[in-house]
């Protein structure tokens, strides 16, 4: 993926394929070349590969290009059921242009905090509020798969994760993927503490200008014992 955020649940015998977040190329300046995007290149054929011709949940965390900037490509080259978002990111015009031309046939569907993605096994735990699709507004997801829980937590920032452990003080997780790539201002020593998870990954580009994951995140889960990918 680089520098960017996707996963993919594929349930036994292909009942349900959920993708949570799709990845993107993020650019800093200068000349852009144009070139067939990496998801046509590399992620859609790898599940084409795998038989996947249909996606049955999509689920955006939020709105940053490194987490959602190949949805564009996946709505037009896989059949996409549903597509799911944070309650009021369709009120960001400048995320909708990006969707609107893939949304021929797919479903769009805004969740907040105790509401589920249909088929799935995914409950959402975060946003509690609306919001335009900011890091404070990710879409933040958890399931049990092969009896193991997973947690997602998009980019959401130690304050929102404060408050996740403060609406569900049971949480807890086996796999635990870390907000924001790693960085400091994500997973919060509390929230860690909460969660009790049994391992941690960490999406990440290698040598990334950003320097994630950072050496805070990775001490917080030295400190409380938890090895992470």
């Amino acid at each position: 993926m680089g520098q960017g955020d996707s996963f993919m649940i594929r349930e036994p015998l292909g009942r349900q394929i959920t993708m949570i977040d799709t990845g993107g190329d993020v650019f800093f300046g200068g000349h852009q070349v144009k070139r067939r995007s990496r998801a046509l290149r590399l992620n859609i054929n790898y599940m084409k590969s795998m038989g996947i011709h249909r996606i049955d949940a999509l689920c955006l965390s939020h709105q940053d290009a490194d987490h959602v900037g190949f949805v564009g490509d996946v709505l037009q080259t896989m059949d996409v059921k549903r597509l799911y978002i944070p309650w009021g990111m369709a009120a960001n015009p400048q995320f909708m242009r990006r969707i609107r031309p893939g949304l021929k046939h797919t479903k769009l569907i805004s969740v907040h905090a105790g509401q589920h993605i249909t088929g799935s096994g995914l409950d959402v735990l975060h946003p509690f509020t609306p919001g335009l699709g900011g890091n404070e507004d990710s879409m933040v997801l958890t399931g049990v798969y092969g009896g193991l829980r997973f947690t997602f937590t998009g980019d959401l920032g130690q304050e929102g994760e404060k408050d996740v452990i403060a609406h569900y003080p049971n949480l807890r997780t086996d796999v635990l993927k870390l907000g924001h790539h790693g960085s400091k201002t994500a997973s919060a020593p509390e929230f860690i503490q909460a969660l009790k998870p049994k391992w941690g990954i960490i999406s990440a580009g290698r040598n990334n200008r950003y320097g994630h994951p950072n050496p805070e995140t990775l001490a917080t889960l030295a400190q409380q014992h938890v090895p992470f990918f």
